[in-house]
């Protein structure tokens, strides 16, 4: 969670400094430098024409510079816009080849444990905005990690793709990398920012704070990394410990395996300090949580909210906190006081609402000293809910108009955004016209923004026609995002492997009676055809989850059901619906996974509208009724990444002598899934994520070999715990 503040300094407060859990008075330090050493200096580079280090805990900084002789311009320059700093190091990583960083010799000091302040001065010139490219992930410092770069003790970075900065760092047991991330956008390249981050480790808080070259702070955000949920065992929030170099520009680290090849900062650094305390800048209030409420019926007659704040300065106290409401998309602003309930929880209220009314909500909080926090940051989305009428039709999408805009039929009437060329087509199963999806486009789909797409209970009803002369696997026609990472689902509908098909939706992880992750509903391969019409009917409620598919001539084929719904509700989805495509931005042609082909009748109910027998039904049409396999194939895990247990599958053409075995990164066996003689056919096998004595492995990468007499195929997947 984060915030933002407006700052009125300098002044005097009595400040707490956790470091020895003794009170002080003194005055808040200003931010930015240029600092001298103390007694809690870890590490100090002012980059005055040289790399000299003022701290006594640490080495002074080595340049690694590549490239042509003449052609790589790394080196100091007068610092113009902050001329009381007075020179800067810059890293010419313009290209490849130049390869320009610094290294701080590894020391036990560096390995930050408790409390600590890491910052610096960052100017970006070119970043990169995709994957793969190599400054994607540009990195101020990092203390990287043994085994590979992404498992560090602490990180200072920003990412390009979406111009924000993260600050976090990665637990000894490999479980947690705790983490803040600024609002997207916050970074503006060629412009300096001043980048702090500290840690909290007696309120097991993360801070970070962005300032620009006047010293006034531009974004602040906080988060807990020691959350408990009704008694939940609490997580090991010890930071891993690494041996590797602190690296300045590069995340590192040559020479090991899995380097970083993404990650080159090119532009200016400046006045870098490590501190092995909480420094006393001015923080405003902390607050890591502002209730999410689902959507509400329209009956509830005002809308309770609850958030968690507190001054950063222990001995301060939250003077005025408000709840900040809209019914007109942000045009407008109420307010509503919210009071202090148990220990740092304040609750606020938002009055009832008409049927049909989308409400945006945040908090403020000001403290005794005039700072003024809010919850979502500057930058972020506000909260938001509807007001629904039960047992409503929230989306119905029939086509009819055949041209643009295509309108919502709903008792919403809600807006439909169309994304590359989607067209319309008179072969069609639902009236005249149907949406038409080209074959081989990679960029169609709809989205539609609106939080009555995400209901506990819900119905989803439509027809497809898959072009061309295979359909590809993981397409997701149907998808309810979580958080906007498409791994996240509130609910989707995706192709399988082999010409199978899915539904699912994932399970609340904040709910304590849940018996599983996910509550998925999975069709063998062979279930679809391309070129012909499928109709599909998905629903759940507390009684159960029911999935079926029928043909053309609407005659069912297939019927699977869940009855375990009750303790398992779903996870509450945030994101535009998609209809055609999952979302996941890191795919890029010609792997890009969007939908090709035609639907129609398009309809989602807020409640289990089919009415659907909840007994399994199988009699799977399939113009190969023995669907042998005709080659060797392993096919990627799923889910992936997972956790606690994944499914591999894999396909034989014929009898052979089959051995399918597990290992980590390093190359060492951990787990033997499968060695015995097979027939020819498909089979798929689940491995829980434990090794060969029984024993939960790590989080990490792990590869999976399936190999006989005359095939060998390694593939890889990510368990995160």
């Amino acid at each position: 969670m984060s915030s933002i503040y407006k700052r009125t300094f300098p002044f005097l407060v009595f400040f707490l400094l956790l470091g020895s859990q003794k009170i002080v008075s003194q005055a808040l330090e200003e931010v930015g430098g240029p600092y001298t050493k103390d007694a809690n200096t870890l590490l100090l580079l002012h980059f005055d024409d040289n790399l000299n280090n003022e701290s006594d805990f640490s080495a002074n900084g080595v340049l690694h510079k590549k490239g042509a002789a003449g052609t790589n311009q790394t080196g100091f320059f007068d610092n113009s816009d902050m001329s009381f700093l007075g020179k800067c190091l810059y890293l010419d990583n313009d290209s490849k080849s130049d390869s320009s960083y610094v290294t701080v010799a590894d020391s036990t000091t560096l390995a930050l444990k408790g409390d600590w302040t890491i910052e610096g001065w960052m100017n970006v010139f070119t970043f990169g905005d995709v994957a793969g490219d190599y400054r994607w992930v540009p990195r101020l410092c990092i203390k990287t990690g043994d085994v590979a770069f992404w498992q560090p003790n602490w990180w200072v970075e920003l990412w390009g793709d979406n111009r924000w900065f993260q600050t976090g760092f990665h637990t000894a047991d490999q479980a947690n990398w705790p983490a803040v991330t600024s609002a997207p956008n916050v970074m503006e390249p060629g412009k300096w920012v001043h980048l702090t981050f500290i840690r909290d480790n007696t309120r097991k808080i993360l801070i970070q704070m962005i300032h620009n070259t006047n010293r006034e702070l531009i974004w602040f955000g906080s988060a807990s990394y020691y959350p408990t949920f009704n008694g939940a065992t609490i997580p090991n929030d010890t930071p891993i410990t690494t041996h590797q170099a602190v690296h300045i520009g590069w995340a590192g680290a040559e020479g090991i395996p899995n380097s970083s090849v993404d990650s080159w900062l090119h532009g200016f650094v400046d006045e870098i300090r490590i501190s092995n305390v909480i420094r006393n800048f001015p923080v405003p209030p902390i607050m890591t949580y502002l209730s999410p409420l689902p959507n509400v019926d329209a009956s509830v007659v005002s809308y309770s909210v609850k958030a968690t704040m507190f001054p950063f300065i222990q001995a301060g106290s939250i003077t005025e906190a408000k709840l900040k409401y809209s019914i007109d998309k942000g045009v407008t602003w109420n307010e509503a006081l919210m009071t202090k309930a148990v220990g740092d929880t304040f609750v606020g209220a938002i009055p009832k609402q008409v049927p049909g009314s989308i409400i945006q909500y945040y908090c403020t909080a000001k403290d005794n000293n005039g700072l003024v926090a809010q919850l979502p940051s500057s930058g972020n989305a506000p909260f938001s809910f509807g007001i629904y009428q039960p047992n409503s039709k929230m989306l119905d999408l029939e086509f009819e108009q055949g041209i643009f805009p295509i309108l919502d039929e709903g008792v919403y009437n809600q807006q439909v955004v169309v994304h590359g060329n989607v067209g319309f087509s008179t072969d069609a199963k639902v009236g005249t016209y149907s949406l038409d999806f080209p074959l081989g486009q990679d960029t169609s789909y709809l989205s539609v923004d609106s939080p009555f797409l995400s209901t506990k209970d819900f119905a989803i009803d439509y027809w497809f026609k898959a072009a061309g002369d295979t359909i590809l696997p993981y397409i997701r026609m149907i998808i309810r995002s979580a958080s906007g990472n498409h791994v996240d689902q509130n609910y989707y509908i995706r192709t399988e492997e082999l010409h199978g098909i899915s539904a699912r939706y994932m399970v609340d992880p904040t709910v304590t009676t849940r018996t599983k992750n996910n509550v998925d509903l999975v069709m063998p391969g062979g279930t679809l055809t391309p070129n012909k019409w499928f109709h599909v009917l998905y629903e759940r409620d507390d009684t159960a989850a029911v999935f079926e598919l029928r043909n053309e001539n609407d005659q069912t084929i297939s019927r699977l059901s869940d009855l375990k719904t009750a303790k398992n509700p779903p996870r509450p989805g945030s994101s535009p619906l998609r209809i055609g495509w999952a979302g996941n931005s890191w795919d890029t042609p010609p792997t890009n996974r969007n939908f090709m082909g035609k639907m129609d009748g398009i309809k989602l109910y807020n409640y289990a509208a089919l009415n659907l027998p909840h007994n399994p039904y199988t009699a799977v049409e399939n113009d190969n009724p023995e669907n042998l396999p005709v080659k060797y194939q392993l096919f990627q895990n799923y889910p992936n990444p997972f956790n606690p247990e994944t499914v591999i599958k894999f396909a034989i053409p014929k009898s052979d002598l089959v051995s399918l075995e597990v290992y980590d990164i390093l190359g060492k066996k951990v787990r033997t899934l499968v060695s015995e003689f097979k027939s020819a056919g498909k089979y798929e096998i689940r491995w829980n994520g434990k090794n060969t004595n029984g024993a939960n492995v790590t989080s990490g990468i792990y590869f999976y070999r399936l190999k006989t007499a005359d095939y060998s195929q390694i593939m890889k997947m990510l368990l995160l715990r």
